[in-house]
């Protein structure tokens, strides 16, 4: 009934990494015909906001991937069963989200979020019913331990970066990592990873 979804929208081989971009795919019988959907996070072209969509399957791959791939992990049916009522509803979907977007955000910091951090916090909120926060969302995911990636950028990529873009800052990130080049965020790769070992 839901499965978490990738895709290769850029190319971030650069890092070493797959897949950009992750949702929730999940099945819909509500209007008796059961249909596949995808709840997710877009930042709008480049801004610095973001919004939660919901599509079919077939929008969700209509953005010009990089590649034409798809990975998925299905979640266990506990998982599965506290997630589905969440990602139907719209209310409940919108909780931990955070319209200020970055597509580096820190994974423990809540000043930005970026598409894959919403959507692990999501996750972390629906399974620990006490993480009704983001910052008790991300408690929980250390308390898990999830690990984020950790990307080496150096301080001109990081000038230009901020300086070119409104959806990418830094000053969130603890200067004692940042300025030692080392900038963690919530990658999908990251998320696969950290769901077997945790148990899900």
């Amino acid at each position: 009934d839901v499965v978490i979804l990738a895709r290769a929208g850029q190319d971030l081989g650069r890092w070493n990494l797959q897949w950009s971009h992750l949702g929730f795919a999940y099945r819909d019988d509500a209007g008796g015909k059961p249909v596949w959907r995808v709840a997710h996070k877009l930042n709008h072209c480049g801004t610095a906001h973001g919004a939660l969509y919901r599509q079919g399957l077939g929008e969700f791959f209509l953005d010009r991937p990089h590649r034409y791939e798809a990975a998925f992990v299905v979640l266990t049916r506990d998982a599965q069963a506290k997630l589905l009522p969440l990602l139907k509803d719209n209310f409940k979907l919108a909780t931990l989200n955070t319209p200020s977007y970055n597509m580096v955000a820190y994974p423990w910091s809540t000043r930005y979020q970026q598409s894959n951090q919403w959507a692990l916090e999501t996750l972390a909120s629906a399974l620990e019913p006490a993480a009704s926060s983001r910052v008790q969302a991300q408690r929980w995911l250390q308390f898990k331990g999830y690990q984020p990636t950790t990307l080496r950028i150096e301080a001109f990529q990081r000038l230009g970066a901020r300086v070119g873009t409104a959806h990418i800052a830094f000053d969130d990130h603890p200067n004692s990592k940042r300025f030692s080049d080392r900038i963690e965020t919530v990658t999908v790769d990251s998320v696969f990873a950290w769901l077997p070992g945790v148990g899900l």
